[in-house]
């Protein structure tokens, strides 16, 4: 088996920690390593590559029976090169090393294809639709006055498409969702996409983690008004316990799952006051090893059984 992640990776650790304990054969790798740290070494032959990535450890591609593309890092090409060498060194090593690797008939949990195609939000909304869930009215505009119409005189959410913005350092920071009325619309929204959904009302929200066929869904209960707007933005308010799935939220996510090509994926929902699960979007790579502790569910146990191919 073969765990995809950087090194400060604490879900991958529990996971491996498992598989160690269970006398599994599993390598971790970063790809941040290569090509500084490792290099790549492969051959085509009538079923496919051979050869293997060679470094602090050594993967035999025909030794891997599954891939678990968690977190890994970006790849790393030396700092001294001129900007257009550094670009083109990192597509290069993208291409070579994912395709190699993205080439192997195992299981993946995801594909990084399959992954990546995922993350769009208009893409996982349309089939979460087609699929029979829940979904808010959405309407996604770079013209302030058909973003207006839509809000008309009520507030509507307001998320980001892409899931965050870069700061000045390189690093990741996610938008939070924001109330917005008609008036706070003005004309610097035509610069851009924007996605707006009306407002739901909740009585609490769920996190969803699908592991192949496994389903834990768990209640996410908000003590502050921020958290529930938000969440992600006040993690010491929350409570949490499992809950049970209803028969056509289940077969709505399995549709989309399927649809979407998606092995494991971290759903969120809303559930109403009158007990409608409303769908807001699913992580095909998100978070839930906390969820696992905090509501004492068998998630690390369900990886583990996924990648040994225990789950059948």
């Amino acid at each position: 088996m073969l765990v995809l992640t950087g090194r400060d990776d604490l879900t991958a650790d529990a996971v491996v920690d498992e598989l160690t304990r269970r006398r599994a054969s599993v390598v971790r790798f970063d790809t941040a390593d290569f090509p500084l740290s490792s290099r790549l070494a492969v051959t085509l032959g009538p079923n496919g590559w051979h050869g293997g990535l060679w470094g602090d450890r050594d993967i035999d591609l025909e030794a891997i029976s599954a891939v678990w593309w968690r977190r890994p890092a970006e790849f790393s090409v030396p700092a001294e090169w001129p900007d257009e060498a550094r670009a083109f060194a990192l597509s290069e090593a993208r291409v070579g090393v994912l395709g190699v690797l993205g080439s192997l008939p195992v299981r993946w949990i995801n594909h990084p294809a399959k992954d990546s195609a995922a993350n769009y939000k208009p893409v996982q909304l349309a089939v979460a639709a087609r699929a029979g869930l829940d979904v808010p009215r959405t309407v996604i505009t770079s013209d302030p006055g058909y973003a207006r119409e839509f809000i008309g005189a009520a507030e509507v959410i307001y998320k980001g498409l892409s899931g965050g913005v870069l700061t000045a350092d390189r690093r990741h920071r996610y938008l939070p969702t924001t109330v917005l009325s008609a008036a706070e619309v003005d004309d610097a929204l035509a610069g851009t996409a924007h996605l707006f959904q009306e407002r739901v009302p909740k009585a609490y929200e769920v996190r969803l983690t699908v592991i192949g066929e496994q389903m834990f869904p768990v209640a996410i209960h908000a003590g502050s008004e921020a958290a529930r707007l938000d969440w992600r933005t006040d993690y010491a308010s929350l409570t949490y316990e499992p809950v049970e799935l209803p028969v056509d939220v289940e077969k709505g996510v399995r549709l989309l799952m399927d649809e979407l090509g998606l092995f494991f994926g971290a759903l969120d929902f809303a559930v109403t006051p009158d007990g409608r699960w409303v769908f807001f979007e699913v992580n095909p790579n998100g978070q839930w090893h906390w969820l696992a502790v905090k509501a004492g569910v068998p998630m690390v146990e369900a990886m583990a059984d996924a990648l040994q191919g225990k789950d059948g």
